[in-house]
């Protein structure tokens, strides 16, 4: 509908010219004079460069999108450079190219920094680079580019859309956290331990022979010295619990907060080799087994810079994952730790060792009595609660072996 309201438009303004042209020319011929035929000369080449603007193939016109962040944190800046390119060389005046967003929040937080005015000209190639400042978590959808012209004196203005689609995913901040592990054991006793690793390096049992593909560091070097064989340290085996990580997706005004502990928990599981997993609860309940690679941890951080919080009454009952088969301790990032939701998210995990549920609540305000009788509720019930606000984020499991 809107095309052919445009293609009218365009076609009376075409046809208006067309009679000005023939009526100016007219008024020449009949009137005479030389102020008459000033007026035509002077008035052909604007109406002349309009009636061919008019013909000018506007599809002839190419876009390159080049982004030149290539990751983008929550808060982050966006920086992106546009090429225009073309075949036909006809010279375009005024032209305004601008980027099309598919989230009416994002037109907004531009400000029309996507939009750029300039003289075309005879040049085949064109290019503008723009910045977005403090961009949210999530993905942003870029759709194309518009780009418009116009004559001398906007008679004629004929614009085409450039589709050019590119997801800009913005991650969660994480933060550093000084991980105070839960329970571990070793092959010979029981200590508190990081997460779990194959081998504790700070703890060497004894010496063998040196093998192919062993480290380096691990190499003896005292026994090397004396006995001019190369002989490796033998370290004690740790075995420790799983750690699965969940997170509520329920609406709360301290969600990207939710996220962001939830990145920053998993981030440095998988930094210390941990055998970490990942779940939240929203629509849909999303699982990531056991994370050991870049990639896996990868997929883990691009679902967390797409989920969207959803209203409590949406959320779909828990389903069977890859989890429902993993033993392990739990820990449970929410703001609203309510009993019935603790036992839906908990159940994901078959013979669960324990549960911490970290609570995040704003700093700068007293806990609600409906929060603080949750919690209370909670704890009654076995569950281990660390209320936390952003700022307290790095000492969030200081207490957990306590």
């Amino acid at each position: 509908m809107n095309k052919g309201k445009e293609l009218l438009s365009m076609t009376g303004r075409f046809v208006f010219i067309v009679g000005l042209f023939f009526s100016v020319y007219l008024f020449a011929m009949f009137q005479g004079g030389k102020v008459s035929w000033t007026i035509f000369y002077m008035l052909t080449p604007f109406l002349l460069y309009s009636i061919s603007l008019f013909a000018y193939p506007m599809n002839n016109i190419k876009a390159e999108r080049i982004i030149r962040t290539k990751t983008i944190e929550s808060g982050g800046k966006l920086a992106v450079t546009v090429k225009l390119e073309r075949t036909v060389p006809f010279p375009l005046l005024y032209t305004v190219a601008v980027e099309k967003w598919a989230d009416p929040a994002m037109v907004i937080k531009t400000k029309n920094r996507t939009k750029q005015i300039f003289l075309f000209g005879f040049k085949k190639h064109v290019e503008f680079s723009y910045e977005i400042d403090k961009l949210p978590r999530g993905e942003h959808i870029v759709e194309g580019v518009e780009v418009e012209v116009s004559d001398f004196f906007g008679w004629i203005q004929k614009r085409t859309f450039i589709e050019l689609k590119d997801a800009i995913l913005v991650f969660p901040n994480t933060t550093s956290i000084k991980y105070v592990p839960i329970n571990a054991q070793y092959d010979r006793g029981s200590l508190v331990s990081p997460f779990s690793l194959v081998k504790d390096t700070t703890m060497a049992t004894g010496v063998r022979d040196y093998q192919a593909g062993d480290r380096v560091t691990w190499i003896h070097w005292k026994s090397f010295a004396r006995t001019q064989n190369l002989m490796t340290k033998e370290f004690e085996d740790r075995q420790s619990e799983d750690i699965i990580v969940l997170l509520d997706g329920r609406e709360s005004d301290l969600f990207e907060e939710q996220v962001e502990l939830a990145a920053s928990i998993v981030e440095e599981a998988a930094n210390h080799q941990a055998n970490v997993a990942f779940a939240s609860a929203g629509e849909e309940t999303v699982a990531f087994p056991f994370i050991h690679s870049a990639d896996q941890l990868h997929n883990v951080f691009v679902h967390l810079a797409k989920i969207r919080s959803v209203r409590a009454e949406t959320v779909q009952p828990l389903v069977y994952s890859s989890l429902s088969t993993t033993a392990g301790s739990v820990v449970l990032v929410t703001a609203s730790p309510d009993w019935t939701f603790i036992q839906s998210m908990t159940s994901l995990v078959n013979n669960t060792k324990s549960v911490i549920c970290f609570v995040l609540v704003d700093g700068e305000s007293a806990l609600p009595p409906q929060l603080q009788e949750q919690i209370r509720f909670a704890k009654a019930k076995g569950i281990t609660i660390h209320a936390l606000s952003r700022r307290q984020f790095s000492e969030a499991f200081k207490e957990v072996a306590s």
